[in-house]
């Protein structure tokens, strides 16, 4: 049981570099779709609320489709990313994690038609980490943990992790690594071992390192090879019990390697990263022990704190920053139990911090000294210490000091002492032992070949909580096609146009050397994946009128103002062995700006 509780369990600090993870990859998600906010998620775009209710399933949310206004929509941004800043430092953490994860699904489902493999990881990391202890440590909730209210100098000695929740959430970790490579049953990645070749030669993910890769069919080869493997393998070395910590890092090793050649490779931007976030939950223990041994240094151990013992905001600001820039070692003492310091506070009207060396340090300069020895924060120490921050820090420092009993209560209010769980409890349990049972079936009813159907009882919650997976990337065999959008329009006045690119010059049907380059991002890469194959009138006849109306809201001549357009693809197959590829021609979409130039 021992074995399994360590081959099962999380250290509460790897929890903690996950919630970290995931909060940036919340905000980072939320900027590179802020460049579409419009065109994506509003009723001005390309999916009006009504068509993206239609396209989406019966168990299906969404807070986006409660208004279509543009500053709705950005309202729900700037708040999902004031929420993301709170998960980040960890202040009510799991309840920030559950008002994340609602906005998460609530973006995924109001544009189905750009959703990508990563969109669908966010949210389920999102919804794991909701039952997760991911505030135990590093946090602003783990700062202000009750036990410190009467013994500032606890120090937890326990690290450990182990429930039915993280049984489940490694498994979903590995899950998607274990399944794609079981949708993988083309000859080109168990026969010919191709598939690496087709992935390089999809022109519109393709980036420059994979042209050059194109040279090298044997290293391709051996990609193929060493991805498929990868992906079959990799759950049973993450969870041997036999050399367990060694295996372990040797896979994270492996997998790290394997998705940074698929960045490099292609233009799938964020997903290599979320794949990194779910990655760091596999981390041992062992490696957090080596880097608090490494941090704990004389320089960053042996500094002493003192505040003033009256004041429960000053006690409250010396946990939080030995929190995240010491060792938990380091001592914090009220002043006034010390007669050597207490007339430098009194004095100073100021905290006094001593250093390994027996130097103090006050007001701000105390601050900066702290950022500037911690192993992590240094460069913001040493920014801290430039002439002119100095002066405005020391202004900041001497202003809260003066209001120390308005900040008092405003900590009262908004950081109290809490009871921070660091255990599963009955609740968290349950939930998470029913939710791997939906994603386990759900991952073993989407193998075709082992003939399982999915019942109503596990399809309905898992669509309702935006649980539902199928790791489809390059399954079952990688896209031997690549597609070029073609979008020639006439005007009133019977010029032909290229409305792709908004020019007045005739569309190029020339697809150029690096594609992917003339997509605005890989949203938009996704975007046009999906309108090549899509039949949904709603969906097509959404974007054609987002096309009239921007290339027809500007100050035109009415000769100039769009009049029709029809949307068509020019598609290049890929052949093996290099042979010349096939090109041909996709007619998609005729659309009419105007009624008169409707097709009778």
């Amino acid at each position: 049981m021992s074995s399994f509780k360590t081959v099962f369990g999380i250290d509460l600090r790897t929890l903690a570099l996950f919630r970290i993870g995931l909060a940036l990859m919340i905000l980072v998600d939320l900027i590179s779709r802020a460049r579409d906010i419009t065109a994506f998620y509003t009723d001005e775009g390309l999916l009006s609320r009504t068509a993206s209710m239609a396209l989406s399933s019966d168990y299906r949310l969404s807070l986006y489709w409660m208004n279509g206004s543009e500053w709705f929509v950005t309202l729900l941004f700037v708040i999902s990313a004031f929420v993301a800043i709170l998960l980040l430092i960890g202040y009510k953490s799991r309840t920030m994690a559950f008002i994340s994860w609602i906005f998460l699904f609530s973006i995924v489902n109001r544009n189905s038609v750009i959703v990508t493999g990563g969109d669908v990881l966010l949210v389920i990391m999102c919804f794991w980490a909701i039952l997760l202890p991911i505030g135990a440590r590093f946090s602003i909730d783990s700062s202000l943990n009750r036990r410190y209210k009467t013994d500032e100098n606890a120090v937890p000695d326990d690290h450990r992790y182990f429930s039915i929740v993280s049984v489940a959430v490694l498994l979903q970790v590995m899950y998607l690594y274990f399944f794609t490579a079981l949708l993988k049953t083309s000859d080109d990645w168990q026969v010919t071992m191709d598939a690496a070749y087709y992935a390089v030669h999809i022109e519109q993910l393709a980036t420059v390192f994979a042209i050059w890769m194109r040279g090298f069919p044997e290293l391709l080869t051996f990609g193929t090879y060493f991805v498929w493997y990868l992906e079959i393998i990799a759950i049973f070395l993450v969870f041997s019990p036999i050399f367990h910590v060694q295996l372990r890092l040797f896979t994270l090793a492996l997998l790290i390697v394997m998705h940074c050649a698929f960045f490099l490779s292609l233009h799938i931007v964020l997903f290599p990263f979320i794949d990194f976030m779910s990655l760091s939950l596999l981390i041992p223990g062992v490696c957090w022990d080596w880097l608090a041994k490494f941090n704990a240094k004389p320089k960053r151990r042996d500094i002493v704190i003192f505040y003033d013992e009256g004041c429960g905001f000053c006690k409250k600001t010396c946990l939080i920053l030995r929190n995240f820039l010491l060792p938990d070692s380091v001592k914090i003492h009220p002043a006034q139990k010390n007669p050597d310091i207490y007339p430098i506070m009194e004095k100073e009207n100021s905290w006094v911090l001593r250093d390994h060396q027996g130097g103090l340090h006050t007001h701000w300069n105390g601050v900066q000294y702290l950022f500037r020895v911690s192993l992590l924060f240094r460069p913001i120490g040493v920014v801290m210490g430039w002439k002119p921050l100095l002066g405005v820090g020391n202004r900041l420092y001497r202003w809260i000091a003066d209001n120390r009993d308005m900040m008092g209560r405003i900590t009262e209010r908004f950081l109290p002492y809490n009871d921070q769980k660091d255990r599963a409890g009955y609740v968290e349990n349950c939930v998470a032992l029913g939710a791997l049972y939906i994603v386990t079936y759900y991952n073993v009813s989407g193998i075709q070949q082992f003939h399982v159907k999915r019942p109503q009882h596990v399809s309905i919650p898992a669509k309702v909580l935006r649980i539902d997976q199928h790791w489809g990337m390059f399954a079952p065999s990688p896209l031997k096609f690549s597609l070029m959008p073609v979008i020639e329009g006439k005007t009133r006045g019977e010029d032909v146009v290229d409305v792709w690119s908004m020019s007045f010059e005739p569309p190029s049907r020339v697809i150029p050397e690096l594609l992917s380059a003339e997509f605005k991002n890989y949203r938009w890469r996704k975007y046009f994946g999906r309108l090549h194959s899509n039949r949904n009138k709603k969906v097509l006849a959404g974007y054609g009128g987002y096309l009239c109306k921007q290339w027809n809201e500007g100050i035109l001549t009415k000769n100039k103002q769009l009049a029709s357009f029809t949307i068509e693809f020019e598609r290049l197959r890929t052949m093996p062995n290099y042979r010349p590829r096939k090109p041909s021609t996709v007619k998609v979409w005729t659309h009419w700006c105007f009624k008169e130039y409707a097709k009778k």
